[in-house]
């Protein structure tokens, strides 16, 4: 397994080409399975719908305003409806093969997901905070707060897009939108939680220690895990 972590803000648009190259050369087994940490320039994305509930709804909510000219627009291959990215929110992008010979268990995406969410549970509730997952809410909870959201796209058993989570992003955008179907208030930032606590953690250093250590999740008990920091046009030329 390899991480990468890109430098500067990523384009949504130039993010997902990179991830369908990385989805085929890890199809035709010509890369490991690769962790992207990323941040994204604004941008309100908008996937392929909202997961069933076991009632029926709308597959989508429509957006409520225009957006600012500051924020882009972009339609995703993700599951999941509207979501908010952003600078100082950490986005990981799981390039797994659902093969079975490393993180991803065979030709089983539920399965993907529910490890998928906790690698992250077990790691926030590593730092004190009471971490979950919730049956038909796709992504990582504390207490009544969402954290962090999850929507994945499979190309040929090779998972791609993934997880958005809110550290030190501002909040305020999240009010444009109907995040994944709930109200803005609902979401929240690893940052304004532990801070609430009084929890001492590097908020000036935050992606970097964010990101060991949730590769170290990723990475088992296979030993260290060795992060490569990259620009886009690097990532793209590999």
């Amino acid at each position: 397994m390899q991480f990468w972590s890109l430098s500067g803000l990523t384009p949504y648009g130039l993010a997902s080409e990179l991830q369908k190259k990385l989805v085929e050369r890890r199809a035709c087994g010509e890369i490991s399975d690769t962790i992207l940490f990323l941040e994204h320039s604004p941008v309100v994305t908008r996937g392929r719908g909202l997961q069933w509930v076991g009632a029926p709804r709308e597959r989508s909510v429509p957006l409520a305003a225009p957006l600012p000219a500051s924020i882009e627009f972009c339609e995703s291959e993700r599951g999941g409806d509207l979501t908010y990215h952003g600078p100082g929110q950490l986005v990981v992008y799981p390039i797994v093969k659902l093969d079975g010979s490393g993180f991803g268990p065979e030709k089983d995406v539920t399965s993907f997901l529910r490890k998928l969410e906790q690698v992250f549970i077990d790691w926030i509730q590593e730092l004190g905070l009471r971490a979950e997952a919730r049956e038909s809410a796709t992504g990582v909870w504390v207490e009544d707060k969402k954290i962090a959201s999850i929507g994945i796209a499979v190309r040929r058993w090779v998972v791609w897009h993934g997880l958005a989570l809110n550290v030190v992003n501002d909040l305020g955008p999240f009010q444009l939108i109907s995040p994944c179907g709930f109200t803005p208030e609902v979401m929240s930032s690893l940052g304004n939680l532990l801070d609430s606590r009084e929890v001492r953690w590097p908020r000036e250093r935050w992606r970097s220690w964010c990101e060991q250590r949730i590769a170290q999740r990723f990475a088992g008990n296979t030993g260290l895990a060795q992060i490569q920091s990259l620009t886009l046009s690097e990532a793209m030329d590999r």
